[in-house]
């Protein structure tokens, strides 16, 4: 098994090459390992995908923290592919201090949302188009609000940034947004299919 791994860090908020202390598990399977960061020393634990090479030796791939604060939400299967994409890229952003970046994938995400659902080319045009067909209710339209305001801060020059605190929050309301929409939703509607077929 491998002596380290890239990890983030959540404390040095960059990606750092980590020595691992322990490696849990080693079947073809998930396996755990714990390691430290090299700059600030703190313990980091996680999971990576194990496999065994051509040559038959232990290989792993896909390392991710799982402590402390897990490096990401999981992003539900049923949002469309490009919209998770840009929502796992602004993580990835969020997880390396890119507050700015961040905000604006999650700003393109929504804009994905909102040509899907209303056809509009404008985020607040379509924004209140999704408000009054009852796709999203008031408390997600004020959440899309924030997030199309963020996204302008890092999108355009100005002299105010996106600070960690509003990214994550921007980040969070985004992967709700689309839940709600995709998922639960989606959800809703198997569920009154399986009661009225009762």
């Amino acid at each position: 098994m491998a002596s380290s791994t890239t990890v983030d860090c959540p404390q040095c908020y960059v990606r750092v090459k980590a020595e691992i202390k322990s490696w849990i598990g080693d079947a073809e399977d998930d396996a755990y390992f714990l390691s430290e960061c090299p700059s600030c020393k703190k313990p980091l634990f996680g999971r990576a995908f194990v496999y065994r090479d051509e040559h038959n030796n232990w290989e792993w791939n896909h390392a991710e923290r799982l402590w402390p604060i897990p490096a990401s939400t999981e992003v539900s299967a049923a949002i469309p592919e490009a919209a998770r994409r840009d929502i796992k890229d602004a993580q990835k952003c969020l997880s390396r201090g890119i507050y700015s970046a961040s905000a604006v994938l999650c700003g393109r995400a929504l804009e994905r949302l909102i040509k899907e659902k209303s056809g509009a080319n404008m985020i607040g045009k379509g924004l209140a188009e999704l408000k009054t067909k009852g796709i999203i209710d008031e408390r997600l339209f004020a959440w899309a609000e924030a997030l199309r305001k963020e996204r302008n801060i890092g999108a355009h020059a100005s002299d105010e940034d996106t600070t960690k605190e509003n990214a994550q929050d921007i980040v969070d309301f985004t992967i709700a947004i689309f839940d709600y929409v995709y998922t639960l939703t989606e959800k809703y509607e198997k569920y009154i299919a399986r009661k009225a077929s009762a």
